[in-house]
């Protein structure tokens, strides 16, 4: 297989996934236009979100696909992702007019989950932060910046427990795959990194 067919193979699964959530968003039609829009922001960020997350264990092999381009597409993708799970609450916000909906509840255990999107979008943003200052905390950055997993984990959560949309089969199925990739890839990386390591040891030990 060339690499011309696996960067098309590559697309044509973002954009797969992508249709399909769409599908499943519009499977369940909300009345209100700005629950619709609410919906939409937080069912599309979350993907792009993912998308970025997934690709990073696979820099390497996404970088001879395509190239400088495959940065500027990991960049779009989470940059889209975290506009777009802001805008989820921030709207949310103008409808209710309350901006409690950003505080995250840690009074009631089952509320805490039912709004596990509040702290995941505090822990996105410091996930975030970490990458850009990754320079001047080449220490930690990492670390902080893994946060992101954790942070799609209580945004699944938040969506199974509460998410009209997660009332559609086929937006579970889309969504937990998702998911599911993402710690495969989370692992992966773990893996070569205890490989790299093993191996440096060795050498050095010789």
């Amino acid at each position: 297989m060339n690499d011309s067919t696996k960067r098309n193979i590559v697309i044509c699964l973002i954009c797969l996934t992508y249709i399909l959530t769409i599908i499943g968003f519009l499977l369940i039609p909300s009345a209100d236009i700005f629950d619709s829009i609410i919906r939409l922001c937080a069912l599309l960020g979350y993907v792009s979100m993912v998308t970025a997350a997934i690709m990073t264990p696979f820099a390497v092999q996404l970088y001879k696909l395509f190239k400088k381009n495959f940065i500027k597409m990991h960049h779009a993708f989470a940059l889209s992702g975290l506009i777009l799970i802001t805008l989820h609450p921030v709207i949310f916000a103008f409808t209710v007019l309350n901006i409690l909906v950003f505080i995250p509840v840690i009074d009631d255990w089952v509320l805490f989950w039912e709004l596990a999107g509040r702290p995941a979008l505090i822990l996105i943003y410091i996930g975030v932060i970490a990458g850009f200052l990754r320079n001047k905390i080449k220490k930690y950055w990492k670390m902080i910046h893994a946060l992101l997993y954790i942070a799609l984990f209580f945004g699944l959560v938040h969506g199974t427990l509460i998410g009209t949309s997660f009332q559609n089969i086929l937006i579970i199925i889309v969504f937990y795959t998702l998911f599911i990739m993402v710690i495969l890839g989370f692992s992966y990386k773990r893996y070569q990194v205890y490989k790299r390591k093993k191996k440096m040891a060795n050498k050095s030990s010789q």
